[in-house]
Order: C-alpha cells, then structure tokens, then sequence
C-alpha cells in the first residue's frame, strides 16, 4: 500500500516509541480523541497509529490498552505534521464521555459534576493517566494541580493542554452549560499568541508559572449532569470495580516497584530486597520482571526519586527535607545526584521553574 506521508517518517516514529519504554499502557479512548482532531484538520491518525506500531484492530475497540510511548509519538508526529501550537487544546475539545471508556459512561449518570469527577478519579486506573492531581481547597474555590505521573516519561505540554481543555469540555458536554474556570495556569512559556487558549477556556490564562492548574468555583461541583440514570449507573459502576481489579492484577512491574519505592523510599531498612518483598516476589525475579520491561531497580528508583525531587524544589521543599524523604546519606549527595539526572543544581532548576 503507497503510504500518504512515505515510509521514512514511519522509521521516525518507530524510533521514538523505542526510545522510551516505560512498561505503562493507557486506555485507547485517549487516542481515539487524538484521532478525531486529526481527521478534523485532514491528517490519516489511522496511519500514525499504524506506523507506531499499533494493530489496526486496536483502532476499533475503545477498552484496548496501548503502550504510552506509542501514544506520545503519534502526539508528537501530529504536533509535527499539523504545526498547530495549540494541539492539546484543541485536541481537548474533541473529548466526549461517552467515547472515554467505561469512566466515561460512568460520569454520564451521576447525579452532579461532583459525582462525576469524583467516580472518575477511583476509578481513573480504567483509562490510565500520564498525568496525577491534587487538591487545593479554599472558601470558594479549588485549585487543581497537575504534574506528570512518578511513572510516566518525559511529557510535553500539549498532554498538560489537553488534560485542561478536556476536563472543561467534559463538563460542558455532561452540564449543557457554559462552565468557566476562575483562572488557569501552566508551568510552560506563552505561545506567540494566547488567542486560542482564551477562546477554549474562556477565562484569565497564566503562563511561566510554577505549577500547571485549574481553579473552579466550588459551585460547580453540585451542577447537576443531563439525564442521569441512577440504575444504570450502578450496574456500570459494578463493571468497573471488577475492571479496576483484573487491571491491578496485570500492572507493569515497573509501575508496581514506582509504587513501593514512593510507600518506602524513608524507611531505614530501605532496599531492593524490601521492596521485592512488599511486592511478593525475590530481588531476583523483581531484576528480571524488570529487565523483561526494558528496565532495572536502579532506574526506576533514580526516575522515582528524580521525579519526587523535582515536585518538592518546585513546591519550595528544602534541601535537607528533601535529602531525608529521597533516602540520601548527606545534602551534597544529593545535589551530585540531582544534577546527574537534571543537568541542573537544585536551586538551579528551582529559579528555572
């Protein structure tokens, strides 16, 4: 079959799904949306996905998991091929609850937008995420913090993009009402133009800013969603607990040891040997369930401190509590660690940021 954009871009994006092979899968459903705004601006995602390394018949069912690296070179293609700026964003616009798996059928029939969102963060393991959040909670408002997963490779800003530009189309599609955020931030620099960031989420936008967030008024948690189903919601809800178990049970042993090492990393009895065993197995199969997802402990506990490093210099930490919670020995061991992962000294990377 003569391929629309050649063979040798096809080499390219296989490249960089090897590149990077993290052992993490995502739910489909957040390709299919990628899809959708590519086909809305005439480039064949059928065709990326394929040159990815993805099965076409992946392309048809919505509950099939692919590799995340595969995911982020397809996104990153499209950002190439389309030269759009704001690909995220508007890839954002095209998600509805419906076409985001069993979550999303799930947030359709709750009562309210609180509801929704709050079934979809117990259950947020169905679709998988790139991204984690927390909650900041004020008299009238919420701040909710995104950063990328302690599991997830390096990510660009089009994945924070979408992540915001989603959530509000979720909640504009579930409400039928014109839902504004009180204020957004990103952590990025500002495009050449904030035009498009304005019009998609129509309030005051931040950019070069520590963190990237969504601000809400908390009113909008008690919105009540069209035409809730409360029988059918139970019903779906049953699903996707025995989902979320068979899912947990078939975790990448990367992803797993990440885990542990964040529950473990200050105990003093800290090893390879200890977190092999929280996770029921010997150090020696842990080295080769590893190896087999093209990893090692020390790699997975280098990302995991890296990454926790770096949440706590952005969110101000000081270098002795953060040495203490990494499981360093000294201060100076860890700003020699810290610039081998980063390139950068801690207070380096903290006015960077």
């Amino acid at each position: 079959m003569r391929r629309k954009y050649g063979d040798s871009r096809a080499i390219v994006i296989l490249m960089r799904v090897r590149t990077v092979k993290s052992g993490i899968d995502i739910s489909h459903s957040l390709l299919t949306h990628m899809l959708l705004y590519l086909k809305s601006i005439g480039i064949d995602g059928d065709e990326l996905a394929c040159d990815a390394g993805l099965d076409s018949k992946i392309l048809s069912h919505k509950d099939a998991r692919i590799p995340t690296e595969a995911y982020l070179a397809i996104q990153e293609e499209g950002v190439r091929i389309s030269g759009d700026e704001c690909f995220g964003l508007h890839m954002g616009e095209f998600i509805e609850p419906r076409s985001y798996s069993v979550v999303g059928y799930l947030m359709a029939n709750c009562a309210t937008l609180g509801d929704a969102f709050r079934k979809a963060t117990r259950y947020s393991s169905i679709v998988g995420s790139l991204l984690s959040s927390s909650t900041r909670f004020s008299f009238q408002t919420s701040e909710v913090v995104l950063e990328a997963a302690p599991y997830a490779p390096t990510l660009s800003r089009h994945c924070f993009d979408s992540a915001i530009s989603g959530v509000l189309q979720m909640m504009r599609s579930m409400s039928g009402q014109a839902i504004r955020p009180e204020k957004v931030r990103f952590s990025f620099p500002s495009p050449r133009s904030t035009k498009e960031y304005e019009r998609v989420l129509q309030c005051p936008v931040c950019f070069d800013m520590k963190h990237t967030s969504i601000t809400m008024d908390n009113k909008v948690a008690g919105i009540p969603v069209l035409q809730p189903d409360e029988g059918l919601l139970e019903y779906i809800e049953s699903y996707a607990r025995d989902l979320c178990a068979e899912l947990a049970n078939g975790q990448p042993t990367a992803r797993l040891a990440a885990k542990a090492i964040l529950k473990h990393l200050d105990d003093k009895s800290f090893s390879i040997k200890s977190i092999a065993s929280s996770l029921s197995m010997s150090p020696r199969t842990l080295q080769a369930k590893l190896r087999s997802e093209g990893t090692g402990f020390k790699e997975v506990l280098d990302d995991t401190r890296r990454r926790l490093a770096e949440k706590n210099i952005r969110e101000g930490g000081s270098i002795e509590d953060i040495t203490y919670m990494l499981g360093f020995s000294e201060p100076s061991a860890f700003r020699k660690a810290f610039k081998k992962w980063t390139g950068l000294t801690p207070r380096e990377y903290a006015n960077r940021t």
